[in-house]
């Protein structure tokens, strides 16, 4: 028995409705973005989408069968129908993935840690006053690993002290500690799962990579420049540098040889000249 949609039934309209529109207004923007909401909080969400909306974007959250035709009406971004899997959002701008990828590094928050967290950094408490009073907080301190002791009625941390290595599992002693500190030692941001401008799809991978590309590519050409100086083989780049080493080493072996030319011989002139000069003052002494 072959089972038929009833695209007459107000849920299957509503659906289809809210299908086109999305597609609607994915054509009036150059960029379409996918955003990770997995661990992203909501105060967090809430300011992006705020912010892009003022920049004249559009932030919409689908229903995951919505989402999936939406991509699926996106050619270049069919494949990704998958990522309706996660809670994920749609940013629709004009700006390019990449500046949508800086956008988002430039607007992290600070966040506290977990108990049993495996921190990726080395997490360090400077020296320095707290407004601590001496008591149960002191020992919560030490049992961290914190150099403390009592300055002028308050708990001051002596020297910069390491709370955890990188790699490391934080225990509740540490987190005790962070929170008595009013420490937040991490950020949260929000996760760029995929940027598309019309054209081409970037992952989130592709873009970081782009952070350092300037740097990277000119170690590169510094690396392939000393190379090929090394092995004396000309290219656009070095033709100048090995022509003007040529010469010093030319010039070297004729003021060493006394070869006389039309190119060196002021510099033979000169040095002769010197020798006179040193010969004739030990004549004199």
């Amino acid at each position: 028995m072959e089972y038929k949609i009833d695209v007459n039934r107000s849920a299957v309209k509503k659906k289809v409705e809210e299908v086109q529109s999305a597609l609607k207004a994915v054509k009036k923007y150059k960029t379409v973005v996918l955003l990770d909401l997995r661990q992203l909080p909501d105060a967090l969400f809430q300011k992006l989408r705020q912010k892009v909306r003022q920049e004249g974007g559009t932030v919409l959250v689908l229903r995951k069968p919505v989402a999936i035709r939406v991509l699926e009406g996106i050619p270049k971004m069919a494949k990704y129908t998958t990522e309706c899997n996660k809670p994920m959002a749609f940013i629709l701008t004009n700006k390019s993935p990449y500046d949508m990828n800086v956008f988002f590094k430039q607007n992290k928050k600070k966040r506290a840690a977990k108990i049993g967290e495996i921190t990726d950094v080395e997490l360090v408490v400077p020296a320095g006053d707290t407004d601590l009073p001496p008591g149960p907080a002191l020992s919560e301190l030490k049992a961290a690993g914190l150099n403390v002791q009592i300055k002028a009625g308050k708990i001051a941390v002596t020297k910069d002290s390491t709370l955890a290595k990188a790699g490391e599992k934080l225990t509740v002693q540490k987190i005790k500690a962070l929170q008595s500190l009013n420490i937040q030692p991490f950020e949260t941001m929000a996760k760029f799962i995929i940027g598309f401008d019309g054209e081409y799809t970037y992952s989130r991978e592709l873009l970081d990579g782009a952070d350092t590309a300037a740097t990277d590519l000119g170690s590169c050409i510094g690396q392939g420049l000393n190379v090929s100086l090394n092995l004396q083989y000309p290219t656009g780049l070095n033709a100048e540098i090995l022509l003007g080493n040529a010469i010093k080493q030319s010039m070297n072996v004729a003021l060493n040889g006394n070869l006389y030319s039309t190119s060196f011989a002021e510099q033979l002139l000169v040095s002769a000249m010197r020798q006179g000069s040193a010969l004739n003052s030990l004549e004199k002494k």
